[in-house]
């Protein structure tokens, strides 16, 4: 059987963490977290042990239930959302452009960096995709971003 710690990407070591911390600050369970999410209780004990690549859409799904930004579930330290947050797949669209604005790379360029098809960056920039969590970090690498930095408002 594979080693788990060392397939975890951090991104995902880092949600494991916080989702954690989180529950254990906030006393809950996995089940109240996961009835508050929306999402399937055995999810949330895999993702603690950081053997899920999840959803940008999941992960903005346990941000919201947990009252924290999507971005910093991701982060060092999880910040409170507020409630003028943008739609998380607007704000990734639009970092995601501006990053490869001034790095001036095209979408191609990205795509070869980051080994991330154009089509699904095109999508992404669109918001027409859900990418993982995995593509995310691929992205954010490749731009030299963090992964809450790229799903963090700027303002």
């Amino acid at each position: 059987m594979p080693d788990q710690a060392s397939e975890t990407s951090p991104a995902r070591g880092q949600l494991a963490r916080n989702l954690v911390a989180l529950r254990a600050q906030g006393n809950w369970s996995t089940r109240a977290l996961a009835e508050q999410a929306h999402v399937d209780r055995r999810m949330i004990q895999r993702l603690e042990r950081g053997e899920l690549n999840v959803s940008l859409g999941t992960v903005d799904k346990l941000a919201r239930a947990l009252g924290v930004s999507t971005g910093s579930l991701l982060g060092a330290r999880p910040v409170a959302r507020q409630e003028a947050d943008n739609l998380i797949e607007a704000l990734l669209a639009q970092n995601l452009v501006a990053a490869r604005g001034r790095l001036m790379l095209t979408q191609e360029m990205l795509s070869q960096r980051s080994g991330v098809s154009r089509p699904v960056i095109a999508r992404i920039e669109r918001q027409a995709r859900n990418p993982s969590l995995q593509t995310l970090e691929r992205l954010a690498a490749s731009l030299a971003l963090s992964m809450a930095t790229l799903l963090t408002s700027s303002n």
